[in-house]
C-alpha cells in the first residue's frame, strides 16, 4: 500500500515539474514571437508613414501602440503555447533560451543600425 502511494506522489511531482517546464518554454516561446515582432514594427513604422500614424492616433503614441501591441502578443501567446501539446525538457528550453538571447541582440542591432543609417548616412 504504501508503494502505491509513494508512486502517487512521485508521478504528481512529475508532473508539476514538467507542468512548470512547459510554462518556462511557453513564455520563452512568447518572448521569442515578441522579440521577433518589436524589431519589425519598430522598422516598418519608420518606413512606412500610414503604420506609425495608425499607432500614433490609435494609441496616442506610436510607442505606446508597439508596447500595447507586444503585451497583447505576448499575453495571446502564453496561454495557447501552454495548452498545446508538446514534449518539453531541459534541454530544448536551452536551445530555445540561446535563440531568445541571439533573437533580442539581433533585433537591438537591426533597430541600432536602422537608426543609425537613418541619422548619419542617409
Amino acid at each position: 500500500m504504501q508503494d502505491s502511494k509513494r508512486e502517487n506522489i512521485m508521478s504528481s511531482e512529475g508532473q508539476v515539474a514538467n507542468r512548470k517546464l512547459k510554462l518556462a518554454e511557453s513564455i520563452i516561446l512568447s518572448s521569442i514571437v515578441v522579440a521577433i515582432f518589436i524589431p519589425t514594427i519598430t522598422i516598418a513604422a519608420e518606413l512606412t508613414a500610414p503604420l506609425k500614424e495608425w499607432l500614433k492616433n490609435t494609441f496616442y503614441h506610436h510607442w505606446v501602440g508597439k508596447s500595447l501591441i507586444s503585451v497583447i502578443v505576448f499575453v495571446g501567446l502564453c496561454p495557447f503555447t501552454f495548452v498545446v501539446p508538446y514534449k518539453t525538457g531541459l534541454e530544448r528550453i536551452n536551445r530555445l533560451l540561446f535563440i531568445l538571447v541571439t533573437l533580442v541582440l539581433l533585433g537591438t542591432l537591426a533597430i541600432f543600425g536602422f537608426f543609425s543609417y537613418e541619422t548619419f548616412l542617409k
